[in-house]
């Protein structure tokens, strides 16, 4: 008599999805990574219209004359961390290094850099605030909760950094009124939540579509 007991139909539909949800997190990590190249591109290149200026002729927008050239250096060296730490990512997985903790750290160090971004410019009332949104949603690409979770908190944290540095240490008037950062705070703490939610039904969808599979006795192959 075998001492050994078999796994339960629950345990092994646990252990299957933790594999497939391992597969989701590096492929969501490789698309979360070439969205942070975009993105960094992208918010780089208006800072250097706002530096520089533009003249296309039907297209004019004029060099904003509070971007000192100082403030210009250290938002080009943020933005050479940020593609360092894409390329860093790209490394790892082109190596099939993959562990469970560079998601939270690819995460983190987007959340940093973010939060430095804003402290050096408007603060609270810059439109880069809207960046903290786009980190959670990355964070959803790799279909980890706790990651979402994570996120979630880091963006909260991180404004509310920002907050206290325009209220402590800023020297312009970047401040904004309490309820502004009540709202801010509010939704970034609901975009969490729904990201999460979305996240459990996609777990409850592919569970019931595997009983369904099952009872029918046909694959996804086969469908």
């Amino acid at each position: 008599m075998s001492l050994t007991q078999a796994p339960s139909a629950d345990a092994l539909r646990d252990r299957s999805w933790q594999i497939v949800g391992r597969w989701q997190e590096y492929e969501g990590e490789a698309r979360a990574n070439l969205l942070r190249v975009l993105g960094v591109a992208a918010f780089y290149a208006i800072e250097l219209v706002n530096y520089h200026g533009l003249h296309l002729g039907f297209l004019e927008l004029p060099r904003q004359q509070d971007l000192t050239p100082e403030f210009h250096k250290a938002v080009t060296a943020l933005a050479v961390a940020w593609t360092m730490l894409a390329l860093g990512v790209y490394l790892c997985q082109a190596r099939r290094i993959f562990p469970a903790a560079l998601k939270f750290v690819s995460t983190g160090i987007d959340l940093v850099l973010l939060t430095t971004v804003l402290t050096l410019a408007d603060g609270p009332r810059s439109p880069l605030v809207v960046g903290y949104f786009l980190l959670i949603a990355l964070s959803a690409l790799r279909f980890n909760l706790p990651l979402v979770r994570c996120a979630t908190l880091g963006a909260v944290v991180g404004y509310l950094v920002v907050c206290g540095h325009a209220r402590w240490y800023a020297t312009g008037a970047v401040r904004v009124p309490r309820y502004h950062q009540i709202m801010m705070l509010t939704a970034l703490a609901l975009t969490g939540i729904v990201l999460g939610q979305i996240i459990r039904r996609v777990r409850s969808l592919a569970d019931d579509y595997a009983r369904r599979a099952a009872g029918s006795g046909f694959t996804s192959q086969e469908r």
